[in-house]
């Protein structure tokens, strides 16, 4: 089980230096962690493809994540045009009755800690299959209707990576595991609304019957039903299948790489 305790005394840290270093900042590198905003190329590039999922790693979005939601800087942002690039992520908002759009990554190589931003593409825009790696360009901005009550309203996509292998209705796999936990919480909560939904997700072996969150204990378990041999307790699998009756009916299960 990995622990976080070191994270959160090196996120502090770096918040605070994150803080320090960004008084008097424009507008072009506080809300996208450090980075500065270039001018758009005017013939953008043909994106590539890849039957793998992609990766994203950066610590200046994870500590920019947790000083917007939860050290209270998210007012100092809001207005403010941003840039990020991650991996695309959907989730089906039962409790709301919305599809919410993400753009995610990790803070390192460990993938147990990881940051998020939802953002609203256009009416009708062509988004690529989750699990691409993209740009959201957009402004940062304050709504209710947002999931955390910060989003990027009038965002553009632009497609660097698309992703060409198998996903699903609910592909949890091209989820954080924030994202996850929220997608099984709606499944949890709202089973009636992902009727024999087909599904990618990951997590551990909780016993012969059930799964739960992949690094984090007491965070979310699932009933799972599955013909074949249950790995050990405590493996971390890959899954796909079918939501039935808030269950995960599984047709596929191996160990995750």
């Amino acid at each position: 089980m990995k622990s976080i305790k070191i994270k959160a005394i090196v996120s502090l840290l770096l918040a605070v230096l994150f803080v320090l270093t960004c008084v008097g900042c424009g507008s072009n590198s506080a809300p996208d962690g450090g980075q500065d905003t270039k001018k758009a190329d005017p013939t953008p590039a043909v994106p590539s493809s890849s039957d793998k999922r992609a990766e994203t790693i950066s610590q200046d979005e994870y500590v920019l994540y947790q000083n917007i939601f939860y050290n209270g800087y998210g007012e100092s942002f809001v207005d403010q045009k941003v840039n990020k690039e991650g991996v695309f992520a959907i989730i089906h908002d039962a409790y709301n009755d919305r599809v919410r759009y993400y753009v995610w990554g990790y803070y390192d190589q460990t993938r147990c800690c990881d940051w998020q931003w939802e953002f609203v593409p256009p009416e009708g825009a062509e988004l690529p299959a989750p699990g691409s790696l993209i740009t959201v360009t957009g402004t940062f901005a304050f709504d209710v209707r947002a999931l955390d009550k910060y989003w990027i309203k009038d965002a553009d996509v632009t497609v660097k990576t698309s992703f060409t292998g198998e996903t699903a209705e609910l592909d949890m796999r091209s989820m954080s595991c924030t994202l996850e936990r929220v997608q099984i919480y709606n499944i949890l909560g709202h089973p009636d609304a992902f009727p024999d939904k087909d599904f990618t997700a990951y997590g551990r072996i909780a016993s012969v019957g059930a799964l739960e969150d992949p690094y984090y204990d007491n965070s979310w378990k699932i009933d799972v039903k599955w013909d074949g041999t249950y790995p050990a307790i405590g493996t971390l699998v890959e899954l796909k299948g079918t939501v039935v009756d808030g269950k995960l009916n599984v047709s596929d299960m191996k160990n995750a790489k």
